[in-house]
């Protein structure tokens, strides 16, 4: 951490007191990976990225963890494989694809699975090839070294500093193997007795290692008990109940809408709807002992056309309106977390149907799910769970309610099947806005709004402060965010939102609300009276990072000619025209102080100008244009947003 001086200390102290400067940001340097990845609990969204996939090329995988920060994705399910490992503590394949993940600000919930040669018992590698299954899904022959392996790959991602990979990238939660209740994946079939060994000792290496991480049993399926067959209760017989610290579950519905009525039967308690299972779920965790979280691991509907048999063939529309009906379910039934399967199809075509339930193509272009994701994270990210609004009717028309920090709320309306007209009020001095399922927004007035609701889920939307809504980038501003860019200067200043509000951890570890613009990126500091409970963002600095440059070693002068003003904090001067521009239009809140001399440079559109670097902005000196427009911000914000 930086040290300041006592003199430099009662500088800024009294320019705070005096309302000159927002509350000090801390100078930006490189953080280690596990600071920028968010912390547990876990959001309720989340992907099977399958970033670790050994079927991925780099570049592949790369471009997935971009897509995935395009649309605000924050938390991935990611395989890491016994069988692919090797005999060293590291694995360089394995520290590559989870620092591209942890550099992105993604969490990790990682999957500890397969079985080396050494491991595999003969007879279990004979029936695999029987059954035409892979031999890695063989049940371990020693679970003791399964567990050494275990307690030596989360010392290497605990993110404590000693024994880590490069940057000490964060796993915080271990699911142990995935479906150990399936035939197909516990070869030579499901075996309670020694999943319940494995379990016992991989949660004990895994907590050995590192105390604070969480534990899952490996995800199971949901039916009519938990696991197959009840397998579980068996489990837990054996392991103990504090041998996990979370029930990971996968109540896949593929043939069905997640809410289809159809699939209730009150007479017989029977429900095997999403809401049905999770509820079933419930229950086998109060009956066993309560405390436990239950997060929903993999669930998907499937693009699969006629690879499939025709009940597992949804349309692009069904599965986006699918997905997103599943996550308000969850949230209402109150699951922590929802792993979507899956971002991109790891198996290329290879399994049926559950391959095509990706949100992307084979060629990573976009399914209407991969926008509808990227919508409902936007919309209900910073919220929480209320109950049912007003027009709830059970098995007919979907109205669930979340309520925001900032005391606004969001609706989500559906309909079970086929569409309803309906009047829906809006609440006296909240300005309503409503999107649908892909984002496009229309603002709503009056008292009430008429709306047409159909499968396609819509959010209602009404907030405090106002919004304003950009047909140019498909964006909206609101609240705080919406006041601080009208007052420092709007479109000419910090250019149009090019991303929804969303969580993003900074340098100093801190979650927190921002929002990228063009040119900058807003964060929100609640903890401070307005107006600065909204900062400006330090792009300039960390644009200067990203090109490996640290600005306190570019080089500084000792004072400034005629004309110029010079700034002892940061031993740089500013000079016409950039002193009429930074004067004119908000100066130190807006812009910071200079942190280079000017000099020239390539700019965005291929020309090489003056430009000068300040804590939030770059200028750029553009001679050819009339003196009003000659000086213009670069726009960092795209270069920088995630």
């Amino acid at each position: 951490m930086m040290r300041l001086s006592p003199l430099m200390i009662i500088v800024i102290m009294i320019l705070i007191t005096i309302g000159l400067l927002p509350p000090a940001t801390p100078i930006v340097q490189a953080a280690p990976l596990a600071a920028r990845q968010p912390g547990l609990p876990p959001s309720l969204f989340g992907l099977n990225m399958y970033i670790t996939g050994r079927e991925r090329s780099e570049a592949e995988a790369a471009q997935l963890v971009r897509l995935a920060g395009t649309i605000g994705a924050r938390w991935t399910r990611e395989e890491i494989c016994w069988a692919c490992w090797g005999r060293e503590a590291r694995n360089d394949f394995y520290d590559r694809r989870i620092a591209m993940l942890a550099e992105a600000g993604i969490g990790i919930i990682g999957m500890l699975l397969t079985t080396p040669e050494e491991y595999r018992d003969p007879a279990c590698v004979a029936h695999a090839r029987r059954v035409n299954e892979p031999a890695y899904w063989c049940a371990p022959t020693d679970m003791d070294a399964f567990a050494r392996w275990v307690g030596q790959v989360v010392e290497r991602y605990d993110g404590d500093g000693s024994q880590d990979a490069p940057g000490s990238p964060r796993i915080a939660a271990w699911e142990i193997w995935n479906e150990p209740d399936m035939d197909g994946t516990w070869l030579p079939r499901a075996d309670p007795v020694a999943y319940a060994e494995m379990l016992r000792k991989a949660s004990a290496a895994i907590r050995a290692a590192d105390p604070t991480a969480l534990v899952l049993v490996g995800g199971v399926y949901v039916f009519d008990a938990v696991g197959e067959k009840g397998f579980l209760d068996r489990v837990v017989d054996l392991a103990g109940w504090d041998s996990f610290d979370v029930l990971s579950i996968h109540p896949w519905l593929i043939d069905h809408a997640p809410d289809n009525p159809a699939l209730i039967n009150p007479r017989e308690r029977f429900d095997v709807t999403i809401p049905g299972r999770l509820e079933l779920a419930k229950r086998w965790v109060a009956a066993r002992g309560g405390g436990k979280p239950i997060w929903i691991t993999e669930v998907g509907w499937s693009t699969c056309g006629s690879a499939c048999p025709p009940q597992f063939a949804k349309n692009g529309e069904e599965q986006a309106n699918y997905m997103v009906r599943t996550f308000v379910l969850a949230a209402a039934a109150g699951i922590e977390h929802v792993s979507y399967f899956q971002f991109s199809d790891k198996f290329k075509g290879g399994q049926q149907p559950w391959g095509p339930a990706a949100i992307l193509n084979d060629d990573l272009s976009p399914k209407p799910a991969y926008q509808a994701y990227g919508t409902m994270v936007s919309q209900l990210q910073f919220a929480r769970y209320q109950g049912t609004g007003s027009l709830h009717r059970q098995g007919v028309l979907a109205n669930h309610r979340f309520t925001l920090p900032d005391g606004g709320v969001v609706d989500v309306l559906w309909t079970i099947s086929g569409q309803r007209t309906v009047d829906f009020p809006l609440a006296a001095g909240l300005s309503a806005t409503l999107i649908e399922r892909d984002g496009r927004l229309r603002e709503l007035g009056g008292g009430v709004a008429r709306l047409t609701i159909t499968e396609h889920p819509i959010y209602i939307r009404q907030v405090t402060g106002g919004s304003r809504s950009f047909a140019e980038t498909g964006q909206s501003i609101r609240g705080s965010f919406l006041r601080t860019w009208e007052r420092g200067g709007g479109l000419a200043i910090y250019g149009l939102p090019i991303t929804p509000e969303r969580l993003e951890r900074g340098s100093d570890g801190v979650e927190r609300i921002v929002q990228w613009f063009e040119r900058t990126r807003f964060e929100s500091h609640p903890q401070h009276r307005s107006p600065n409970d909204v900062l400006i963002g330090l792009v300039g600095v960390e644009y200067l990072a990203r090109q490996g440059v640290d600005w306190r070693n570019l080089p500084t002068v000792d004072g400034a000619p005629a004309g110029c003003r010079y700034f002892p904090e940061t031993r740089h001067s500013l000079c016409p025209p950039f002193r009429a521009y930074w004067e004119r239009n908000g100066g130190l809140a807006t812009f910071g102080f200079p942190i280079s001399e000017p000099a020239s440079e390539t700019v965005e559109n291929g020309r090489t100008l003056s430009v000068q670097y300040f804590e939030r902005a770059r200028f750029e000196d553009h001679p050819d244009l009339p003196p009003a427009n000659r000086v213009q911000l670069s726009r960092l914000g795209v270069s920088l947003a995630p």
